[in-house]
């Protein structure tokens, strides 16, 4: 029963019907429950983007295909079959407004249900929390254990569902900032696409989206250490104010660059395809901090800036269709190649395609959000 008024509760507050009641209720509902709490963020966002329906009719044919479902997966939701819902559509004030209601509560349950299921069954269900930001957007969540994470735009952190009883491990595609709890017990560890990392209570920035050249840690607090997935025998201990830079492996096909997975065993190669040889390039570097307020530009995203030193357009492009959620296609080889210097931070992408234009002159083009670079 705490699941169906958990739903319901939790329909009504999205759509600005809940009493402050209600509202304590749910807020205690989400307590009592933790692995709630995610599920709630994302379809939170769901409800803003649902499509209404346009008529009673309409919106009468979405409530029944979705009771239908529902019943299909015996989900609690009332006696269907004696067509008596628990909670009635007498007490919604708008029938589109109980379908689309009946869309989140259909989404959220089955992710509960597998949550469920696993649990019943004593079967290990992997990695059932994820939190992810859109282009555009951020985003800061707090795990069980207490640590703080910082996603940007365009990432995932996903992590099990009891993380924090037996370890603390999660996995990272995109870019994310971790002030860790410490807790030598229990070390924490997080997996990317290139590199695993290995922390006891530290603070430090990972980029690793699988579409860069190159994955970053940025160590600012504390110690980690470092595990090259192609290098499983080799293990890199950063201090505070250092660099780690591995470069992603790449194929070479006709001679353009194709990115190519790591693993520990070797991928299967066309007979057209020479591959670079399968050892990353890796450097260790000191931060540079900035003489106005000690801040690293590795870091500045958390505060909403946009700071980058000595990049080609195309690795900023690359940053500003994150940022800014747009798409960017650079026309020119010597306009990809520019190197640029700069700090964004409450600019729109047309103040900012303005700004740059100072630097290096360019034109372009916008319809929507695809942009075309071009001299």
């Amino acid at each position: 029963m705490s699941q169906e008024k958990f739903w319901v509760l939790f329909s009504k507050k999205v759509a600005a019907e809940a009493s402050n009641d209600e509202i304590f209720e749910l807020e205690k509902l989400i307590q009592e429950h933790p692995e709630w709490q995610l599920a709630v963020q994302n379809l939170g966002d769901l409800w803003h983007h649902q499509p209404q329906p346009v008529d009673s009719l309409e919106a009468e044919d979405a409530y029944i295909l979705h009771l239908n479902r529902i019943n299909e997966l015996k989900i609690p939701f009332g006696d269907y079959k004696n067509e008596t819902p628990v909670y009635s559509l007498r007490h919604y004030k708008k029938w589109y407004w109980a379908a689309a209601v009946l869309l989140i509560v259909c989404a959220g349950l089955i992710t509960l249900l597998q949550l469920n299921k696993g649990e019943k069954n004593n079967t290990p269900v992997s990695y059932v929390n994820e939190v992810s930001t859109r282009p555009g957007s951020k985003s800061k969540i707090q795990l069980p254990d207490g640590s703080m994470v910082w996603l940007n735009a365009g990432s995932k952190l996903t992590y099990t569902k009891d993380f924090g009883k037996k370890n603390r491990e999660v996995v990272l595609t995109g870019e994310a900032f971790f002030d860790v709890t410490k807790n030598p017990e229990k070390p924490f560890l997080i997996q990317t696409n290139s590199i695993n990392i290995k922390v006891l209570g530290t603070a430090f920035n990972v980029k690793a989206y699988p579409e860069d050249k190159q994955t970053e840690t940025s160590l600012i607090r504390g110690n980690i250490e470092v595990t090259i997935k192609n290098r499983p025998n080799d293990k890199i201990f950063l201090s505070p104010s250092e660099k780690l830079v591995v470069e992603n492996i790449v194929a070479i096909e006709n001679n353009k660059k194709i990115k190519v997975q790591n693993s520990t065993s070797r991928p299967t190669i066309k007979e057209n395809f020479s591959i670079a040889p399968l050892v990353p390039k890796l450097s260790i570097n000191k931060l540079k901090y900035s003489p106005v307020d000690s801040t690293v530009a590795e870091t500045q995203w958390i505060n909403n800036r946009l700071v980058f030193r000595d990049e080609s357009f195309t690795e900023l492009a690359i940053r500003l269709e994150r940022w800014y959620d747009v798409t960017i296609e650079i026309n020119d080889a010597a306009l990809e190649e520019a190197r640029l210097n700069g700090i964004f931070q409450s600019e729109t992408i047309v103040q900012a395609l303005e700004a740059l234009k100072i630097s290096v002159p360019f034109s372009y083009d916008q319809k929507g959000n695809n942009i075309t670079i071009y001299r």
